[in-house]
């Protein structure tokens, strides 16, 4: 892989999403040894982006360094997937009757959020579903001005775990965008209630979704 197809890119940002997707989509099995040089000469680049790449996806949970032996593809089990949505129901439960006073006044981030879901479904593009889904959840959270709240919910990295989701759970990219549309529909006309329920419901759903 050459650095060209980096582009701008932040190349540790890239080559993270590189070993990511691979991870996800089984290219890299679990217990597979992610080793620094054999990558850094595969995608052309040094092994410090390498190096970082790999630390960031640590925090994942999606793989692991294990002292003095190296860095491993990690088995994400259901009960891994579903803790992160569970944390994610009571973050995004709690969150929404607070953010919704700005929402409703001003849904744009939902509306424009779903409108990429449903383009990317459109598309059969399950990264893009991951990527807006992720915004559409994100902007609920950023809505309630609480800074402590949206530095816990980023350190889930929540669209990793979405696009985790969407392939190994086979989701149907029309339906999990389409799922949105109430929650979106609740802001705009709704109460701060029936916001809360189904957010709460949305991400209890996930959470006992079978995954391969």
């Amino acid at each position: 892989m050459s650095t060209a197809l980096f582009g701008n890119e932040s190349l540790s940002e890239r080559v993270k999403q590189t070993i990511l997707d691979r991870v996800i989509d089984g290219t890299y099995q679990p217990g597979t040894r992610l080793i620094e040089l054999q990558l850094a000469k595969e995608f052309g680049v040094s092994q410090a982006p390498v190096r970082e790449a790999l630390r960031e996806l640590s925090s994942t949970r999606l793989v692991e360094n294990i002292p003095r032996r190296g860095t491993f593809v990690r088995a994400a089990s259901q009960d891994d997937l579903a803790e992160v949505y569970l944390v994610r129901l009571a973050l995004e439960g709690t969150a929404a009757a607070c953010a919704y006073p700005v929402l409703h006044a001003d849904p744009s981030p939902l509306r424009d959020a779903l409108e990429g879901m449903r383009a990317a479904a459109a598309a059969g593009d399950a990264h893009g579903i991951a990527r807006f889904s992720t915004d559409f959840h994100r902007a609920v959270i950023v809505a309630t001005g609480n800074r402590l709240m949206l530095e816990i919910w980023n350190s889930l990295f929540v669209e990793a775990r979405t696009l985790a989701t969407v392939i190994r759970g086979h989701v149907d990219l029309h339906a999990a965008a389409e799922a949105h549309a109430p929650i979106l529909a609740a802001f705009e006309h709704g109460t701060p209630e029936e916001c809360t329920r189904l957010v709460t419901e949305h991400q209890h759903e996930y959470s006992i979704l079978p995954q391969d």
